[in-house]
């Protein structure tokens, strides 16, 4: 029988290499998994309780957050953007003017604040656990402040009462009376009121909790914003013009509050767009809803605009922190000063084993930090518009190999990181795979913007053109768009609907 010799070449990964692999594409959720995994395993691991245990380089901050005026870790993050990322001001038509009071065509909307569409199908008994949690934080809120034991009972007796959505809807006259009848406490309605709005509705967070109506929701949260001119303009849009914000009556709102420019009042749309209708953050509980609880997402990085200045930060507070176990260093040291019989050798293998592990581990949990600050820090150097103004117009072409050359990270690290990590953003949850877009796509809508301007811009002024009329125009030019498409194009570009740009 013939000796066959056969050369075979067998790639041999490094686990150090695949730990790090693998922590990188870890969600928050994951890693915390995969730690009380790993201290479960080693025994020369340890949780601390000392939130800078183990990160306790000059990178991180008492808060967490990595410091992104740093000549290294700065990639155009500031408000003095470097030129090679070329003029990230937002014009009117890309900053838009669609606010949170979005409705078909010449809709009007009803602005009832009486109860939600959803309020039929809404059991207290099925929304007993939630309401609790909601209530409970508040709850937390007015044991620490400073007032009196009647105010502390009288602003207990207004959260037990708010509705899911962080709503007081019920009249205070019923408030009062209730109180009389079933707890035998006898009040005002002046003082019941004086609790709610200088306590409630001043004291706790979030910003519009107690609110009676949106209306009122929306002007809570706009008193504790800083007074520039954008925000006091939508206060005052809010506060006088509601009605006409509601049904989108723009041209009307910009007459009779005398507003200089269109871009003054599309600044103030800006701001009212991204307040908060549901300070509460509650659902009715159907099943539905408690299968979406049970996949609540935790997102990874935290970006906030702070004077212009996006400030990102790595969500990473939930996750146990560890380090190499001081008992078992010691252990070790005095078995290798004693390891003349077998057992104290054995011992000695053993932790050292553990220890390296340890270290390895430590290692790449640290290494796996400053990969995803870098890519995100990345990514919103490069998605700046989008992070200042939350419209997805804005966000420009950028591929995965894009931002891989730009961090010097392999673009499998890229795809590591978008594809399973979350942003929370001033505008709400991003998964970090959608800031990607495609330049073909990207331009495309561009062309298909423009075609609508043209269109618009060239129509019978005194027959203009209906939404639908605008979306089949643009179909038999080859581009095939939807109607309600055309609406969100539409509003970006500042054109009011149909009846609103008749002329006589």
């Amino acid at each position: 029988m013939a000796q066959v010799t056969r050369i075979e070449s067998k790639q041999k990964h490094n686990p150090l290499i695949l730990l790090k692999s693998k922590l990188v594409q870890a969600s928050g959720d994951d890693l915390e998994q995969l730690i009380n995994e790993k201290l479960q395993e080693n025994v020369a691991l340890e949780a601390v309780d000392q939130p800078d245990a183990l990160f306790s380089g000059s990178e991180r901050d008492e808060g967490g957050e990595f410091d992104v005026d740093e000549e290294e870790k700065t990639t155009n993050l500031d408000s003095s953007a470097s030129a090679d990322e070329g003029d990230t001001s937002i014009s009117d038509s890309e900053r838009g003017d669609i606010v949170a009071f979005d409705n078909d065509d010449d809709e009007p909307v009803n602005t009832s604040s009486n109860q939600s569409a959803d309020d039929e199908d809404f059991n207290p008994i099925d929304n007993a656990t939630n309401a609790d949690t909601f209530r409970d934080d508040l709850k937390k809120q007015i044991e620490v402040l400073d007032i009196t034991l009647e105010e502390r009972y009288l602003a207990s007796y207004i959260i037990d009462c708010l509705d899911e959505n962080g709503y007081l809807r019920r009249p205070l006259v019923e408030l009062v009376e209730d109180l009389e009848m079933t707890q035998h406490y006898e009040t005002t309605v002046e003082d019941l009121e004086a609790v709610l709005v200088e306590i409630v509705q001043q004291e706790l967070d979030p910003s519009g909790i107690g609110a009676r109506d949106l209306r009122e929701c929306m002007l809570l949260q706009l008193e504790e914003r800083k007074a520039t001119p954008a925000n006091r303009l939508a206060y005052e849009i809010v506060s006088q013009k509601f009605d006409d914000l509601s049904n989108k009556r723009y041209d009307r709102i910009e007459q009779d509050l005398n507003i200089p420019t269109h871009a003054e009042l599309v600044d103030a749309l800006h701001v009212i767009r991204h307040l908060n209708p549901k300070p509460g953050g509650m659902q009715p509980s159907t099943a539905k809803t408690d299968d979406l609880k049970a996949q609540q997402i935790r997102p990874d990085f935290i970006i906030r605009n702070e004077d212009g200045q996006l400030i990102v930060t790595l969500n990473d507070g939930h996750v146990p922190q560890v380090r190499i176990s001081e008992d078992y260093e010691k252990l070790y040291g005095e078995l290798q000063e004693n390891n003349d019989d077998k057992a104290a050798r054995e011992g000695v293998r053993f932790l050292r084993e553990n220890i390296q592990n340890a270290r390895s581990f430590i290692e790449a949990l640290e290494q796996r930090r400053n990969t995803l600050m870098d890519v995100m820090q990345t990514i919103v150097s490069m998605q700046r518009a989008y992070f200042l103004t939350g419209l997805v117009e804005t966000l420009k072409p950028m591929t995965l190999q894009d931002v891989a050359d730009r961090c010097h990270y392999d673009i499998s690290t890229i795809s590591r990181v978008s594809n399973s990590k979350y942003v929370d953003t001033e505008f709400g949850i991003v998964l970090v795979k959608d800031l990607f877009t495609n330049a073909v796509a990207d331009s495309n809508q561009s062309a298909i913007i423009q075609a609508l301007k043209t269109i618009i811009d060239n129509e019978d002024k005194c027959h203009p053109m209906t939404d639908e009329a605008l979306a089949e125009e643009l179909n038999k030019q080859g581009n095939k768009i939807a109607r309600r498409t055309v609406v969100k194009y539409r509003e970006s570009l500042g054109y009011p609907v149909a009846r609103l740009r008749k002329e006589a």
